[in-house]
């Protein structure tokens, strides 16, 4: 700790803190700060990873078919979604367009997963924050308020205060903590038929899933599915009453996590009855995704293409620990489309790990900086995914494209009709986009994405078994690989 004399002989307590390893999410980030506790600021700020994957240099030489089950090894969380964008690459690469029921298949497991990481984040991880526990000891004052400040939709969710709610939020012994671990096994049993998690996905595959789909298979998913659907219609106003009720209880909290809206969404979901996984079509069946992808640079749509998305994205290495590829090869000079292609885009990144001393005024992790160049201002974004449901609902709402059962974007919200269930009535509910994204609003948004997320699901098993019945059972079809030069998109369920 060191003290720092100023001029009026005030005491200036300044101290350097580091959080190495996080191990709330996946254990490789670390977060070294300097923070000048007198004045309440944080001086300065450094994240890193002191991992380094190398994929992209023991993957060369490697089968393309290969790929899928290499790749979702990347992570233990997101392993699937890995396997999936590998494996609409090599749809696209391939030039292979799977069954419909295959792409419903792709769509069932990303969907079921969605509603898995959604539920066990909200409220086994992020929502702790907000539990009694926490706040009798770092604002007492709140949780004297919240046990006098009734809660407005109790009769939906069934607690009665907002000091209830954070009671149910205790970590092991909460009501609707531990409610949420029994979720998370059902909701992964979803998943299980279509993709075997957690060892690679051995059912997914280029041109489809080999998994046998019958009507069972969707009458189990089903049946899960709509206990979902009891459990999201009282999640959803549960999180609105104690989110409302952290804004009025801390004036000031909206700048907690404040950011400036620059956004990306790769989308998800794709339409069957639209996608051909044509590189030269991507614009068209890109928008017809049931997520729509959009970038947000400053509060402002700038573009829905992933065409164009794609040819943005640039690799720069920050303060990584690697060397720079400007001397070596450049594999892609332009898209099949005939557009420039950067020699920093990822078609032409090449890995040249340098480990080194770790220096905060040069290099100090093993990420690299990707970012989204906006030719309007010659400038390099560092656009994020607000934690991925942020980002989806907000260029989804705003994009207006996304017009389906269920399912409405109005230019300025979205809006969603959940039927009726098991234990409760038909509920609709309607997210809107918030003046700012900071902490609360993107815990928000994930909290309707799990809506978002079951009613996509609702779609997608109605047409599969419409499929089943009608005897198109087939969900996979055989490709021969190529050589070229593809992409595949799509966007994780944690963000």
């Amino acid at each position: 700790m060191a003290t720092v004399e100023t001029p009026k002989q005030q005491k200036v307590i300044v101290k350097e803190m580091s959080w190495d390893p996080i191990t709330r999410i996946v254990g490789s980030l670390g977060i070294h700060a300097e923070i000048d506790f007198t004045n309440r600021e944080v001086l300065k700020c450094y994240s890193t990873s002191m991992i380094f994957r190398g994929f992209d240099i023991f993957m060369k030489g490697i089968d393309p078919r290969d790929t899928h089950f290499i790749t979702s090894r990347i992570c233990g969380i997101c392993g699937d979604n890995h396997c999936t964008v590998s494996c609409l690459n090599q749809n696209m690469a391939y030039g292979v367009k799977p069954p419909k029921l295959g792409d419903y298949a792709f769509n069932l497991a990303e969907s079921a997963d969605y509603c898995f990481d959604h539920a066990i984040f909200n409220d086994c991880m992020c929502n702790v924050d907000f539990c009694e526990m926490m706040v009798k000891d770092t604002n007492p004052s709140v949780l004297a308020k919240a046990e006098n400040t009734a809660a407005p939709h109790a009769d939906i969710h069934g607690y009665r205060t907002i000091a209830d709610i954070m009671r149910a939020l205790n970590p092991f012994t909460g009501s609707f903590y531990l409610e949420t671990l029994h979720v998370a096994r059902y909701t992964r049993e979803n998943v299980l038929p279509l993709r075997r998690p957690p060892h690679p996905p051995s059912t997914i595959m280029p041109g489809g899933c080999s998994a046998d789909i019958t009507t069972q298979t969707c009458t189990e998913y089903y049946v899960r599915l709509m206990r979902y659907m009891d459990y999201v219609k009282r999640t959803v106003p549960m999180h609105d009453d104690l989110y409302d009720f952290w804004y009025e209880a801390l004036p000031g909290y909206e700048r907690v996590g404040y950011r400036e809206t620059d956004l990306i969404c790769w989308g998800s979901f794709d339409d069957p009855d639209y996608v051909d996984y044509n590189y030269a079509n991507m614009t068209d069946w890109g928008r017809r995704r049931f997520i729509t992808p959009g970038i947000a640079i400053g509060g402002e749509l700038v573009t829905t293409d992933l065409v164009e998305m794609n040819l943005m994205i640039r690799i720069l290495l920050g303060s990584s620990y690697f060397d720079s590829w400007e001397h070596e090869e450049t594999f892609v000079h332009r898209d099949p489309l005939g557009n420039p292609v950067h020699k920093n885009h990822p078609w032409n990144k090449v890995t040249l790990p340098k480990p080194q001393k770790r220096d905060w005024t040069d290099k100090y992790s093993w990420v690299v900086s990707p970012r989204i160049y906006d030719k309007r201002t010659d400038r390099h974004v560092a656009c994020d995914t607000g934690g991925g449901p942020f980002a989806r609902q907000w260029v989804t709402a705003k994009a207006g494209l996304v017009n389906m059962p269920y399912l409405k974007a109005t230019g300025e919200s979205i809006q969603m009709l959940l039927p009726k269930s098991a234990n409760m009535p038909e509920m609709e509910l309607e997210w809107k986009v918030p003046p700012w994204s900071n902490a609360v609003e993107r815990d928000r948004a994930r909290s309707y994405h799990q809506a978002y997320g079951a009613l996509v699901a609702l779609h997608c098993l109605e047409k599969a078994l419409a499929e089943v019945r009608a005897g198109r059972t087939a969900a996979g079809r055989r490709s021969r690989c190529r050589r070229g030069d593809r992409v595949g998109f799509h966007e994780a369920g944690a963000g």
